[in-house]
């Protein structure tokens, strides 16, 4: 008994040891899907903060899949082309995150900017919704 219990801590710690060793180190600003999203949409806003017009502003974000079924980004669509999202149409499993890369391009805007990013998910009812903002001066 003693033994059994032994080697199922051991199991577990080894366990636990190889997931550690394997996830990916997820720098910068991460959005999570979750089935609720997928279901019924969701919003989130991303802030490139003070930017110069004529300058192009690059982020990169990490697309985290909570819900529970593989997803994929399909496509894209924006209230102006100024914004860019650059992605890997490849699913993200469960538990593991796909990075993206978002741009803004300034050329010809100034002022407070509010502009719009809808991402379509391969199985999702509802595209989830990204407002991007910036000041351009």
């Amino acid at each position: 008994m003693v033994r059994a219990a032994v080697f199922l801590l051991l199991a577990l710690s080894l366990a636990a040891c190889g997931a550690r060793q394997h996830k990916t180190e997820r720098k910068g600003r991460i959005i999570t899907l979750t089935d609720t999203i997928l279901d019924t949409g969701g919003t989130d806003t991303v802030r490139f903060g003070r930017l110069h017009s004529g300058e192009t502003a690059v982020l990169r974000l990490w697309l985290a899949n909570d819900a529970v079924r593989p997803v994929a980004v399909t496509k894209y669509e924006r209230s102006c082309g100024c914004t860019t999202l650059e992605y890997v149409n490849q699913p993200i499993k469960p538990g593991e995150a796909q990075q993206v890369t978002l741009t803004f391009d300034t050329r010809g805007e100034r002022g407070w900017q509010l502009k719009t990013l809808d991402i379509t998910f391969a199985g999702a009812r509802k595209p989830l919704r990204l407002f991007v903002e910036a000041e351009v001066e």
